[in-house]
């Protein structure tokens, strides 16, 4: 007290160290179980504490965190070795059923409008809470109705790298027709679509810009040195209307605005895929037409119509 008067500073000379041996001890299982040795590894090479502990100091300090409300057991591991871990305390995050449902409310409406690696962080995100929560619905629930449920975030990680430096890469992909196969791409971005996450690219085997569920993806086989972009990749080029404002216009990399009114904007892509191009043309609906070229709209308008007879057959 005379320390903290004269100098009005706080220093660990001034801390109880019985207190704080307690709390270091505490924070140290919380990590996980330890063994005696381990524990007097740890305060020896402690920055404050620098000396080791007898058996008979722990178990003070271990009856200290008992009588906070600790719940502390040894327990003996297959290695024969006997360990000390937490198994409750008073600090435990605890979550209502009705709390736990305002959250899933809240991810499922925050989720629609992230990007892929915002997704990657916020689910790694629960996973910590959910590591601190003695509440396995919580867990569950979370799983549940995560987007990368299904997939290996790892191996997502690694996908996004790829994106990064667009690099060319060979996965090994289940595909639903003709099973596990080796498809090599230069990887280009990861994206969201009804839910599920694809990684687009231009893929060798078509010669064009093509999607693959990241949830089939086994693995990233090989990271070419070279890239080797194939030459003859047969590109079309399409322009088509939309009957709203710009300003309400979400492009995409390979579109450009080329006119626009208060009402229509007029849009240019340039795209190897038609298929692709045909499924984000059928999302808008009607405020959609085509206008160039003749071959391609045609193929469209046969596709609608397609469609329309599948609803009157029998």
């Amino acid at each position: 007290m005379k320390e903290f008067l004269k100098n009005q500073k706080v220093t660990y000379n001034l801390m109880s160290f019985t207190g704080y041996k307690a709390l270091v001890l505490f924070s140290l299982l919380t990590e996980g179980p330890k063994s005696y040795e381990e524990i007097c590894n740890y305060f020896l090479n402690h920055p404050y504490l620098r000396e080791s502990i007898s058996i008979d100091t722990l178990r003070v300090y271990i009856n200290s965190l008992k009588r906070i409300g600790c719940e502390v057991k040894r327990v003996r591991g297959e290695d024969k070795i006997s360990r000390y871990v937490i198994l409750s305390h008073p600090f435990e995050l605890k979550l209502t059923p009705e709390q736990i449902q305002s959250i899933s409310k809240v991810y499922k409406s925050i989720v629609k409008n992230m990007d892929v690696e915002e997704l990657l962080a916020m689910d790694n995100f629960f996973e910590k809470i959910g590591s601190y929560i003695k509440n396995d619905e919580f867990v569950q629930d979370m799983k549940k109705i995560s987007m990368l449920r299904d997939i290996n975030k790892g191996l997502l990680q690694d996908l996004i790298d790829c994106c990064d430096k667009k690099e060319q890469i060979v996965i090994n992909y289940s595909s639903p027709n003709s099973g596990k196969k080796n498809i090599e791409i230069i990887a280009d971005k990861i994206e969201i679509s009804n839910g599920k996450l694809y990684l687009y690219g231009i893929g060798f085997e078509y010669n064009q810009y093509g999607s693959f569920l990241v949830n089939r993806i086994n693995l990233i086989k090989e990271i070419k040195l070279e890239k080797t972009i194939p030459h003859d990749i047969h590109n079309i080029r399409v322009i088509y209307e939309l009957a709203c404002a710009p300003d309400k216009v979400s492009l995409q990399d390979n579109e450009k605005i080329i006119d626009r009114s208060k009402n229509k904007t007029i849009i240019e892509v340039v795209t190897s895929n038609e298929f692709l191009l045909k499924q984000r043309l059928l999302e808008y609906g009607p405020l959609c037409k085509i206008i160039h070229p003749d071959e391609f709209k045609d193929k469209f308008v046969e596709l609608l119509k397609d469609m329309k007879a599948g609803y009157y057959c029998d």
